[in-house]
Order: C-alpha cells, then sequence, then structure tokens
C-alpha cells in the first residue's frame, strides 16, 4: 500500500505563512496536500496533521517534494522528516483501516447516505447560512451538515465538480462571518434529490484558510454538540 486517498484538516507552515487546508492523499511516508497557491519543490516545512480518531494534531516536518501548480489538482506532495516511531504507528493504524474499508467516502461533510461508519471524520447535522462565489457575487443558501474537512451547502445551482468557491460561513455559536476557500467534491442535482427525497446541494472541502480557521470550525463543531 503507497499512498490512499483520505481527506482529513492539516496546518502546513513555512518561513512565512502558515496555511489550514486539507489532505487528499495520505501514506507511510509523506501526505498530498490541496493548495491553490503551493511553495516550491524543496521547501521545508512544519506540519501538523489532524489525523481522524487523534484527539490532538500529529506534529511533523516535511520537505516538499512534488508540486502540481494550477487547476483543481493544484497542492503538493510532502515527504516526513524526522517522524517519530509513536507518530509512524499513527499514520499506520489510520491507512489500515482505511485498506479495511476501500470504498470509504472520503470526506465527512459530502455524502447524504447514512455511512457514519466509513467517513473520516463525522458530519454534524446544523442548518446555518453560508454564502459562496466562484467569479461572480455570492449566493446566500445554507449548510445542511459540517465535519472536520467539509460542509455540505443546499443549493440548486451547484457549481461544477471541482470547481473552486469562496464561501463564508455563519457558524453556530458565532457572531462573525468564517470565510475559507473550497472545492467542489460532491454534487447532489435537483433531479437526483428528487429522487432520493433529501436535498440538493453540494458537498465543499475547505482549502487554504487563515491560521485561525481550525479553532472557529471547532468550536462551531463543539457548540453543535452541546446544543
Amino acid at each position: 500500500m503507497d499512498r490512499v486517498p483520505i481527506v482529513f484538516p492539516v496546518r502546513f507552515a513555512t518561513r512565512n505563512a502558515a496555511v489550514q487546508t486539507t489532505t487528499r492523499e495520505l501514506g507511510r511516508t509523506g501526505v498530498l496536500v490541496r493548495c491553490l497557491e503551493p511553495p516550491p519543490a524543496g521547501t521545508a516545512i512544519e506540519m501538523r496533521l489532524y489525523l481522524p480518531g487523534a484527539r490532538s494534531g500529529l506534529e511533523t516536518r516535511g520537505v516538499i517534494r512534488e508540486v502540481a501548480a494550477s487547476g483543481s489538482e493544484a497542492g503538493f506532495w510532502a515527504e516526513f522528516e524526522g517522524l517519530s516511531e509513536a507518530g509512524a504507528a499513527q499514520i499506520a493504524e489510520v491507512l489500515a483501516r482505511r485498506e479495511r474499508a476501500p470504498d470509504a467516502v472520503p470526506i465527512g461533510a459530502v455524502a447524504v447516505e447514512p455511512l457514519e461508519d466509513q467517513r473520516a471524520f463525522p458530519r454534524h447535522g446544523a442548518r446555518f447560512a453560508v454564502r459562496f462565489a466562484t467569479v461572480q457575487d455570492f449566493v446566500l443558501e445554507y449548510a445542511a451538515n459540517i465535519s472536520a474537512g467539509g460542509v455540505f451547502v443546499c443549493t440548486e445551482a451547484a457549481p461544477p465538480l471541482e470547481t473552486v468557491v469562496r464561501i463564508e460561513m455563519e457558524l453556530p455559536g458565532s457572531e462573525t462571518l468564517v470565510p475559507a476557500r473550497g472545492i467542489v467534491v460532491h454534487r447532489v442535482t435537483p433531479e437526483e434529490a428528487r429522487a432520493r427525497g433529501t436535498s440538493a446541494g453540494m458537498g465543499v472541502q475547505f482549502l487554504d484558510a487563515g491560521d485561525h480557521f481550525r479553532e472557529r470550525i471547532d468550536a462551531a463543531i463543539d457548540y453543535i454538540l452541546k446544543s
């Protein structure tokens, strides 16, 4: 087993910036990170991996070895450096769980069927306002659920898959808008929604947010659970 598709939050920092984003793949020797403006190959980075099932982020270092600089595949492969034995064991366990569920949905917030046992992170049902935009003005819609890695937005006008969108969320328990960028990784058309008896919309995977973004998402999920 080399690289497997799995989505979880990740923070990486260079000398000049810190970014909260999400992954696309994980392996024993490194991780594939989604990033719309990736650093150049050879850049040394500090990383915090929010692995599924872990209570806190796994701290490690990495070196960027492969870069895709544009389009929906934008991002980089970071090779681990100085990974502890405990960290390697955590990653091995995540990969083993993934291997036992090869058809798992890669992101908790995007599916509409009850597949909780297959998710990297659980989704949490909550209705809150979300504004999204591609190159045009923001459109006001509502979220149906949120997870650590993304949000499902109810809309009958979802952009195509792999579209990068800007979003602003009125998260539960917060009085200020939380901005982020994301990529459309799942769509439910109005026709599919009527056939399933569910809501039309899109699953958006979070990308390239500010350094306090993870705290805001975690606080919102904690608020939802307590409510």
